[in-house]
Order: C-alpha cells, then sequence, then structure tokens
C-alpha cells in the first residue's frame, strides 16, 4: 500500500531542492552594484542588500537547505520504491531521484534563476534572511573563528574585463572604454610620463625686457612660459601672457619680466599626476616645472596635459593640426615628428613597435634607445622582427626633429593616420 503522505513530502522536498539551487544562483550572481540600486526598492532590497554584504552566511544556509532536501528527498523515494517494488526499489529509487533531482532540482531551476537574477534574487530574499536567522547562534560561533578577507571584493583586473565584454557586447562605445581605461589609468601615471620634456620647452631669461617677452609669445604662440635665471636648470618663475600684455600696455616697455613672473611650483617626476591635478587646483596655478632626481630642469607639466590624459587631445586655436606629425610619403613610407608617441604609432599602424616606458615614450627616444649614441643625419636603424626602418631626417644640435618610418608593403590610407 502506497503512503501518499510520503509522495507529497517528496514533492515538497523536491520544490525546497529547487528553490536553494536558484536561490544560491541568484544571490551569487547579482552584481553588489545592481543589488545597491535594488536597496532603495522597499525592503525586500534591504535583505538583499544584507544578504549579499555577508555572502558565507547565505551560502551556508543555502547549502545546509539543499543537502538536507535532497537527502530527505533520496530517502523518501528509496521507501516508497521499496513498497511497491520490492527488493528492485533502491535501484529503481536511485534512478528515478537522480533524474529529478538533476532536472527539476538542480538544471531547472539554475537556469531560470541565471536568466532572471534580479527577480528570482528579490524573490528568495525574505525567506533566506529568515533562515540565516535561524541559524544566527551557529554563525556566532562561525564568525568568531573565521578568517577574514580584507581582499577587495571587485578588482581593477575584473573591472577592465567588465569594460572589454561591454564594448564586445556593444553596451559601451569605443571611446566611452578609452575614457574609462584613462581614469583606471589616472592615479598610476607620473608627470614624467606627460611632460613636455625641456628639449621642447619654450623658456625666457628673467633679464629679457616686456618688449622681448611679446616677441616671445608672438613667436611660441604659448600662454605662459618658465622664466630662468643666467641658466635653463635654474627656473625661477612662470610668465603669464595675461600679465605681460596688461603691463606692456601701461608700464614701461624695457622693465624686465622678473617684474611680472609668478612663483615657480616644482614638482618631481615621480609624482602622480592625480595628485598633482588636486595641487595644482589648491594653488590656482596651470603649470608646474618637473625636476628630475638631481633637482635638474625635466620640463613641464600644464593643467592641460593632464586632463588630456582623461578626455584625449584637447585642440584650440593655436594647435596644430595633430596628422601634420605623421605625413604619408607613399610607398609605405611617412615622415613622423620624434615627439609622436610610440604608442600612438603602434595603435594607429597596428604595429609593434618597441615600447619600454620606463626608458622612453616617443618615436625618438626609441631611436636613441635603439642605437646607444647620438644618431646622425641620415642614420637608419632596422626593426627585424616588424620589417620596418626608421631613418633620422631632421636633427637640431643633439636632438632629432622627424623621422622617416619606411613599414613594410601594406596599404595604410588615410583615414588610419588620420585616427578616425
Amino acid at each position: 500500500m502506497v503512503d501518499y503522505t510520503n509522495i507529497i513530502i517528496f514533492i515538497i522536498l523536491l520544490i525546497c531542492s529547487a528553490f536553494f539551487s536558484a536561490s544560491e544562483v541568484a544571490l551569487i550572481g547579482i552584481s553588489r552594484a545592481k543589488v545597491r540600486a535594488l536597496s532603495d526598492t522597499g525592503k525586500r532590497g534591504k535583505r538583499l542588500e544584507k544578504l549579499k554584504n555577508n555572502p558565507d552566511h547565505f551560502l551556508i544556509t543555502i547549502l545546509i537547505g539543499n543537502n538536507i532536501a535532497n537527502v530527505g528527498a533520496s530517502a523518501l523515494a528509496t521507501a516508497i520504491s521499496l513498497q511497491i517494488f520490492g527488493n528492485a526499489g533502491v535501484a529503481v529509487a536511485t534512478g528515478v531521484v537522480t533524474l529529478l533531482l538533476l532536472i527539476f532540482g538542480e538544471i531547472g531551476p539554475k537556469t531560470y534563476a541565471n536568466r532572471h537574477l534580479e527577480r528570482v534574487a528579490l524573490f528568495v530574499a525574505t525567506p533566506i534572511s529568515f533562515l540565516t536567522a535561524l541559524l544566527s547562534p551557529f554563525f556566532f560561533i562561525y564568525d568568531r573563528f573565521r578568517r577574514k578577507d580584507t581582499s577587495p571584493s571587485v578588482t581593477e583586473e575584473e573591472i577592465r574585463e567588465w569594460i572589454d565584454v561591454g564594448e564586445m557586447e556593444g553596451a559601451i562605445e569605443e571611446e566611452e572604454k578609452e575614457m574609462i581605461y584613462s581614469v583606471l589609468r589616472f592615479n598610476d601615471t607620473t608627470a614624467k610620463e606627460i611632460m613636455t620634456p625641456r628639449p621642447d620647452v619654450a623658456v625666457i631669461a628673467d633679464t629679457a625686457t616686456l618688449e622681448q617677452a611679446v616677441a616671445h609669445f608672438r613667436e611660441t604662440g604659448f600662454s605662459r612660459v618658465p622664466v630662468y635665471h643666467e641658466n635653463t636648470d635654474n627656473i625661477v618663475g612662470t610668465l603669464n601672457f595675461k600679465d605681460l600684455f596688461n603691463a606692456y600696455s601701461t608700464d614701461n616697455r624695457k622693465a624686465s619680466v622678473k617684474t611680472l613672473m609668478l612663483d615657480v611650483y616644482c614638482v618631481p617626476e615621480s609624482k602622480k599626476i592625480d595628485v598633482l591635478l588636486r595641487e595644482l587646483q589648491v594653488r590656482r596655478v596651470h603649470m608646474a616645472i618637473v625636476l628630475d632626481e638631481f633637482g635638474g630642469f625635466s620640463g613641464v607639466v600644464t593643467f592641460e596635459d593632464i586632463l588630456e590624459e582623461l578626455v584625449g587631445d584637447i585642440m584650440d586655436e593655436s594647435d596644430g593640426d595633430e596628422v601634420s606629425d605623421i605625413i604619408p610619403l607613399g610607398d609605405g613610407m611617412y615622415l613622423v615628428d620624434a615627439q609622436v608617441r610610440v604608442a600612438l604609432l603602434n595603435d594607429r599602424f597596428d604595429i609593434s613597435l618597441p615600447e619600454d616606458p620606463g626608458n622612453y615614450e616617443t618615436i625618438g627616444g626609441l631611436v636613441f634607445s635603439q642605437l646607444g649614441h647620438i644618431p646622425r643625419l641620415g642614420e637608419s636603424i632596422p626593426l627585424s622582427h616588424e620589417h620596418i626602418t626608421l631613418v633620422v631626417t631632421k636633427m637640431r644640435g643633439r636632438q632629432i626633429l622627424k623621422i622617416k618610418m619606411i613599414l613594410p608593403s601594406v596599404d595604410y590610407d588615410d583615414q588610419d593616420i588620420s585616427g578616425e
């Protein structure tokens, strides 16, 4: 005689197994960011947030409940099968219970929960919270002995992976991805990496007259320049064109720029630009003088340089055409400004020029690194692994100005060069 009570209990236990399986997937799978958003929607959202803040507690609760349900279901199925099939009931129960638990207790509920994480997580939050509360005496003891995990729940590498996935699935655009990547790199970037190097900085002597300073600004097109005393290693201030213009229209034009220059703000090459940005804002200055480890003048960093690390190049009326830094000559040859960054060339031409941010960032620095000596005009550097040749075509003293880059026979159109 079959005991229908056992069958009803077996069905209930099977439902409980499905409930705990779905709870496990939903509570583990839903992101903390989504939970924070749901916490403002009501009591269930707040319970869900509380559960998510203690993953060990809800996971142990689910595992205990799931094991009790599965073991109970197996025992009842065995008892029912023995009543119906006699000695063969054990084998029948094993096969039937395995199939039912696999389909209705594991695959079905977990698949559904994975497709409806938010809905299922909110639904199970209240009962799982209640069961977790029932086990609070056990958790009180458990928390006293467990080792607390101090590692961050989300790492920067995981964020980068999410961004890549978001771009592949069309959730974010490539420009948005690059901007987010720039933010992630921001606090790791140093002043040395973004500064305008000393050879490219236009400086003026503190003995220069106002007339000479005006001519200097007219020639360079800059709005502020460093001021040096006796030699360019000794930067003593900065001169703002606005201050110069106001003084030039009223004061003695033969006066020295020393009377107009502002206090200099110096930082080491290792200064992180996120800290530097805040300091520039606090000091209300737009330019910092970068010093090397020996205290010598290494370059300058402006407010605009730092912002460009976040939003990309900021072009104004005084900037030239960026594309002019890379001029196509035909037959896979390009005339490249020595200050163009190696990373930019690699991105635009899909090549792999050697990068070594610790030693150089520009193609001019790459040439110096490869040669190991001051190059001669016309000297070439073959890069065998990429079949690329670099030729020094213009110099000023020891400084490289222009380099001819000869690529393998590949078609590069103008759109590639402009980066559009």
